[in-house]
């Protein structure tokens, strides 16, 4: 397993039991204990968890902010399956917002073949998969970087993005409830998204399984906001949406 990939792991296992021993991480990720203590020293210089004494805690508020290379090695497999079945919801001539989410860029990397698409990211990856393929134009808006998530944020972002008009907004949350609706940890992001969705005919929100049922601080929207869910399994029926849904 590479050190990212294994971070991601330990990060994952973190997040869902708030603490573990470095002899737990041992056994689940078949690693060493000189290996494990070495993930744990780089993931607490990135502040991500604090170390304690045989093992370490998860620092709650933090999974949003999770680096962008550490968040595509988790649910490898379900961001692709989610990308796949999002992409016959595309066609030829259309214009798509795009967020910075791991789960995008699965989209972004299988955008092949297609012809006088435009796409409006703050994803700064998706802009790089994006210049190398023909037949799309690429709008990246500006704004001011967050580092971690290789995005673009703020009143520059938001600026540019009320400068246009999409067919599809194709956005990721980190959680989502039939109640609450999605939402993510990050206020600017949250906030982005909300213009996307003003901005676009159709939202369709692209989210794996393993954020179902789970509320984060900052509300995006309803579900009723929502014209596709797009997850790597049958949604369950209190997820499952009828209409043409836009956001006024």
């Amino acid at each position: 397993m590479l050190p990212l990939e294994r971070q991601g792991k330990i990060l994952e296992i973190l997040s869902k039991k708030k603490a573990v021993t470095v002899e737990e991480l041992c056994l689940a990720l078949y690693s060493s204990g000189a290996t494990i203590r070495r993930d744990l020293s780089e993931l607490e210089n990135n502040r991500l968890i604090r170390r304690t004494h045989g093992g370490a805690v998860f620092l709650e508020g933090n999974a949003g902010d999770f680096p962008l290379t550490l968040r595509e090695s988790e649910n490898m497999l379900l961001k692709e399956k989610i990308a796949i079945k999002f992409l016959p919801e595309i066609r030829d001539g259309m214009t798509l917002f795009m967020d910075s989410s791991s789960t995008v860029s699965a989209v972004a990397a299988r955008l092949n073949g297609y012809k006088n698409l435009r796409v409006v990211t703050n994803g700064i990856k998706i802009c790089n998969i994006l210049s190398e393929k023909d037949g799309i134009e690429v709008y990246c808006t500006g704004g001011k970087l967050r580092e971690n998530a290789k995005s673009l944020i703020g009143t520059g972002a938001l600026r540019s993005v009320e400068s246009f008009y999409a067919d599809i907004a194709v956005f990721s949350c980190r959680g989502i409830t039939p109640d609450a609706g999605f939402s993510d940890t990050n206020e600017e992001e949250a906030e982005l998204k909300r213009a996307y969705m003003k901005k676009a005919e159709r939202t369709a929100l692209l989210c794996d399984s393993t954020k179902l049922d789970k509320k984060y601080f900052c509300r995006i929207g309803g579900l009723s906001d929502l014209w596709k869910i797009v997850c790597d399994i049958e949604l369950p029926k209190e997820y499952r949406l009828s209409g043409n849904k836009k956001l006024g």
